[in-house]
């Protein structure tokens, strides 16, 4: 099945949609594949909306993000996704084939589902999929910075995840203590810090060098008498 699945998302179209074929896919994977099988397997994520052809609806969203009939890599499959009256969760479709009453409930669902609070509590249920995607990064200490971040500056997003996601490839916003060079790293890349107020000996990372963890204080390179 996994397997199947790259095959499908390299062998559909730009728009997400395969011309189903097991057989050549069989043969080509090399291995023995049943369509139903296939389907109880991947659910939702397979969608069957007519006779030999399937739609992998999450494909919009990894490959473009939100789509915009502006931009010319997007007319294409705004127009196909149309043709076939498809509608992609938190996409709104120009001259979708629903009807009026239809597309006021879907705004509405999707008005509430993409609020920013909404937005905000799923992207900090799923930072655990964030630190497998960004494994250097301290993405739970990433996520509280970036809304202090937010808060500072007034920014709103219309897709915070992709905003987020932007906010931990960004290295601009990983300013480093100028005086870090001081400090002393250990083997394994931490470094030999003491706090300025217990004198306690620490091993923080660079994230965690702005106070230290024991009593909110300055760290210091040196135990000072």
């Amino acid at each position: 099945m996994k397997l199947f699945w790259v095959y499908l998302l390299t062998k559909c179209d730009h728009a997400g949609i395969w011309d189903v074929d097991i057989d050549l896919a069989a043969f080509q994977i090399g291995v023995e594949l049943d369509e139903s099988k296939i389907l109880e397997t991947f659910n939702r994520k397979i969608i069957p909306f007519k006779d030999g052809k399937w739609f992998i609806p999450k494909f919009i969203d990894y490959q473009y993000g939100e789509l915009n009939e502006n931009v010319n890599a997007h007319k294409s499959v705004i127009k196909i996704l149309n043709k076939y009256g498809l509608n992609v969760e938190n996409q709104l479709l120009p001259n979708s084939s629903a009807t009026d009453q239809d597309k006021d409930k879907d705004k509405d669902k999707d008005k509430d589902k993409n609020t920013k609070r909404n937005q905000l509590l799923e992207i900090r249920d799923n930072l655990k999929e964030y630190k497998e995607m960004f494994i250097n990064k301290d993405v739970r200490l990433e996520f509280d910075k970036w809304n202090d971040y937010m808060l500072s500056r007034g920014k709103t997003y219309k897709n915070y995840s992709a905003a987020f996601r932007n906010w931990l490839r960004n290295d601009q916003f990983d300013k480093k203590d100028t005086n870090v060079q001081q400090f002393k790293k250990t083997k394994t890349g931490l470094y030999i810090a003491y706090c300025k107020k217990c004198k306690k000996k620490n091993y923080p990372n660079e994230y965690q060098l702005k106070q230290s963890s024991c009593c909110g204080v300055d760290w210091t390179p040196t135990v000072q008498q």
